[in-house]
């Protein structure tokens, strides 16, 4: 026992330093998911730049679920990437938050809320889409809020890749597709970084935790699993999800993005809106601009974000216009860096638009 204990320890002298700078440290916070591509990672707990970091059991960054009544409050859930999910600022100075903290029915018609806050960093609308369609059981809610971002949402429809691997793809679907109108590409999703999940022990997980001192513990936690491995555990998953998609599966033919980005993601909230209408809630959408917006780089930002709000019209969807009511304001009352997320400030901007969007789509229900 003690020559196993020595050769155990020998082993972990051995190892060489794990490399932890390649990998961004939001990664931490996800894992791989064959159809969303990331989803994510549960009761993850961390510090970042003095901001505490935590995961509930189901992956999100929110509490537990609870109980809520129907009537009782309007449990709203929300979508979006990491505007939503809060990167930069402290979970109670979300947006999601401040309207649970908020005065309620004695400041307008809006009776106390209850939120579920289920942004995922990253995600572009296709994501958002695809993880409504697959979680939509998870947990009792009224009304449905999509928090749309026109600093990089269409860009992220539109490729097939981005820094946390490969995406999926909703696509137009071609005559011959049956009647769907939109059609999934690149599922499932390749497992071509190094997700944790897929060596032989998760780094991440309680085994590891308790037994980090062990030389073979550590070896088997950075040694990855043997591809066939990984893609009977793909296959496995894949078959548990498939009933719950309504698209057509097709082959990507292609990784050139798509061209005509604004009636990709018409299509896309068009058909996001039928499905949640579909399921008895009522949806609306949120939409904002980057920084480069108000410091006067946009690009075609700017132009992209008019021709959606003209999109959301075509479509009556009810939406916040985020840039109509901030566009005085200096990108650094509201931004953290000119590639940044939101100051709680901006936060507090979002939580005051969305009060007469809910009473709007509350009276829609």
């Amino acid at each position: 026992m003690t020559l196993a204990l020595a050769l155990d320890q020998i082993v972990r002298l051995l190892l060489p330093p794990e490399q932890t700078g390649e990998r961004h440290w939001y990664l931490n916070t996800v894992q791989y998911h064959p159809i969303l591509a990331w989803s994510g990672y549960p009761n993850y707990v961390e510090t970042n730049d003095g901001i505490r970091i935590q995961t509930n059991s189901l992956g999100y960054r929110d509490r537990e679920p609870v109980d809520v009544a129907h009537g009782e409050k309007s449990r709203v859930l929300f979508l979006g990437d990491s505007f939503t999910w809060g990167d930069e600022v402290r979970s109670d100075d979300r947006f999601t938050s401040l309207l649970e903290a908020s005065c309620g029915s004695l400041c307008d018609r809006l009776p106390p809320i209850h939120a579920i806050n289920r942004g995922i960093i990253g995600y572009g609308t296709a994501q958002s889409f695809l993880q409504y369609v697959l979680t939509r059981r998870e947990h009792p809610f009224d009304l449905v809020v999509l928090a749309l971002f026109t600093g990089n949402d269409l860009t992220d429809n539109a490729a097939v890749d981005s820094p946390s691997g490969p995406r999926p793809r909703l696509i137009q679907c071609g005559p011959e597709s049956g009647g769907h109108e939109l059609c999934l590409e690149g599922v499932p999703v390749p497992p071509v970084i190094d997700w944790p999940e897929h060596r032989f022990l998760d780094p991440r997980g309680a085994f590891i935790g308790t037994f980090g001192w062990s030389g073979l513990m550590a070896l088997a936690s950075r040694r990855r699993a043997p591809q066939f491995l990984i893609e009977k555990q793909i296959a496995n998953r894949m078959n548990g999800m498939l009933h719950s998609l309504p698209f057509r599966l097709v082959e990507r033919t292609t990784d050139a993005p798509i061209k005509d980005r604004i009636g990709q993601l018409e299509a896309i909230l068009g058909a996001m809106d039928r499905t949640i209408r579909g399921d008895g809630k009522a949806f609306g959408v949120l939409v904002f601009p980057s920084a480069r917006v108000y410091a006067g780089q946009a690009n075609d930002e700017l132009r992209d974000y008019r021709e959606l709000l003209g999109v959301l019209d075509r479509l009556d969807i009810p939406f916040a216009d985020y840039y109509e009511h901030t566009k005085d304001s200096r990108w650094e009352d509201l931004y953290s860096e000119i590639d940044g997320h939101w100051r709680s400030s901006g936060h507090q901007e979002a939580a005051m638009l969305l009060r007469p969007l809910l009473v709007a789509l509350r009276a829609a229900e």
